[in-house]
């Protein structure tokens, strides 16, 4: 492929992520996360990519089993269940030396508790009651690894769900297959 068609080329990666809370509030309540992500993205210069990004994040409580007692609220039942985090971020990529790049996305994340579909992370004291909507934004760097038939990106992250300028953060790992075009 010359560099002008893979410059017009419309690319699609796909993968898995882990992470785990290093903020306050969701670090006492929740520990790791897991989920999937997949990218499509286009080349605007050599260096640097525009596209969008698409996560699911699944992440498990570190209680598993409550004694509920009948004048619990929603929010406290909710601090320990497992939630997920749904989120669509535009974003742009710079290509570093040596297979290295940097990223920036920011967009708009769904958060579902598995206590109750309303209440999202309403359990964060600062929310102060049902938060299903928020504004999910991630910094990230990584390395390409490349052979003759494939492309491999693995990137550390650092994510950031935003809700009455409160932020809840996580850090993370992703794994990612790059495929070579649509």
């Amino acid at each position: 492929m010359s560099r002008a068609q893979e410059h017009d080329a419309i690319y699609f990666e796909s993968g898995v992520q882990v992470s785990i809370p290093v903020h306050i509030m969701m670090y006492r309540s929740h520990r790791l996360g897991v989920g999937a992500n997949f990218r499509i993205m286009k080349h605007i210069t050599e260096k640097t990519t525009i596209g969008i990004r698409a996560d699911y994040e699944y992440r498990f409580t570190k209680i598993n089993k409550l004694a509920i007692v009948p004048d619990t609220t929603l929010a406290e039942q909710a601090r320990y269940r497992n939630f997920i985090i749904l989120s669509l971020k535009p974003n742009v990529q710079f290509a570093l030396q040596s297979n290295w790049f940097l990223g920036i996305e920011s967009g708009v994340g769904y958060a579902i508790s598995d206590a109750n579909k309303g209440i999202g992370l309403g359990f964060v004291s600062e929310f102060a009651g049902p938060q299903r909507f928020g504004l999910c934004s991630n910094l990230f760097i990584g390395k390409q690894i490349k052979t003759i038939s494939y492309k491999m990106n693995i990137s550390l992250y650092l994510s950031q769900y935003l809700a009455h300028w409160h932020a809840e953060n996580a850090l993370g790992l992703r794994f990612n297959y790059q495929f070579n075009r649509l």
